[in-house]
C-alpha cells in the first residue's frame, strides 16, 4: 500500500472514531445511562468497588487516549507536528463534544473536568507514542552502530 493510501486510510480511521465519539455523546442522559450500566454490572464481577463515576470517567479517558494515538499516526504519516498538533486537534474534539454536542442533548451536560480529561487522554497517548518512537529509533541505532 502506497503512502498515499496509507495517510487516506489513516485519516478515515480517526474520522470514524471521532464520529463514533459525538454519537455516543449524543445518547440521551437515560440510554447512556443504560449501557453503563451494563458494562458496570459486568466490570464489577472483576473490580467490586468500581462504580458507576468512575466507569464513564475511565470512558472519556479511553476514547480519547484511542484518539491521540490516531491523531498521532495521522500526523506522522503527513509529516507534521509531533505533539502539539495532534494535542491541539484532540482537545479541539473534547471541547466540540462537550460544549456542542453533550450541552445540547437531553439530560446531558457539558463539564469542563470532562474536557480536561479527555484531553488528558490525548497527551497521554501522545506521550506514550512518543516514548514507544523513541525507543524503536534507539534501538534502530544500537543495531545499526550509528550515533545521532
Amino acid at each position: 500500500m502506497s503512502i498515499r493510501w496509507k495517510r487516506v486510510l489513516a485519516l478515515l480511521v480517526t474520522a470514524f472514531w471521532i464520529w463514533f465519539i459525538f454519537a455516543r455523546s449524543a445518547k440521551p442522559a437515560t440510554e447512556s445511562g443504560a449501557e453503563s450500566a451494563v458494562l458496570l454490572q459486568y466490570l464489577q464481577r472483576f473490580l467490586p468497588g468500581l462504580t458507576d463515576h468512575l466507569v464513564r470517567k475511565l470512558a472519556h479517558f479511553t476514547e480519547y487516549f484511542l484518539l491521540g494515538s490516531l491523531l498521532f499516526l495521522d500526523c506522522r504519516l503527513l509529516g507534521r507536528g509531533a505533539f502539539l498538533l495532534p494535542l491541539g486537534c484532540g482537545a479541539a474534539v473534547a471541547c466540540a463534544d462537550e460544549l456542542i454536542i453533550q450541552a445540547n442533548t437531553p439530560g446531558r451536560s457539558a463539564e469542563i473536568w470532562d474536557v480536561l480529561l479527555d484531553t488528558l487522554g490525548v497527551a497521554a497517548a501522545i506521550g506514550l507514542c512518543l516514548l514507544l518512537r523513541r525507543r524503536k529509533e534507539r534501538r534502530i541505532r544500537e543495531k545499526t552502530g550509528t550515533e545521532s
